[in-house]
């Protein structure tokens, strides 16, 4: 029997997905910080 493979042995597309996945999420979350709640802040 073949061991499991390790985590860091993950197919590249899922690497790619992953980090794609994280890269829209920060850009999101960036995106209402400074777009909604910094001009709030500031206007209040």
């Amino acid at each position: 029997m073949r061991e499991p493979p390790e985590k860091t042995d993950w197919p590249i597309g899922t690497l790619v997905l992953l980090a794609g996945a994280a890269t829209v999420m920060a850009l999101a979350w960036l995106y209402l910080y400074f777009g909604v709640f910094l001009p709030r802040g500031a206007l209040s």
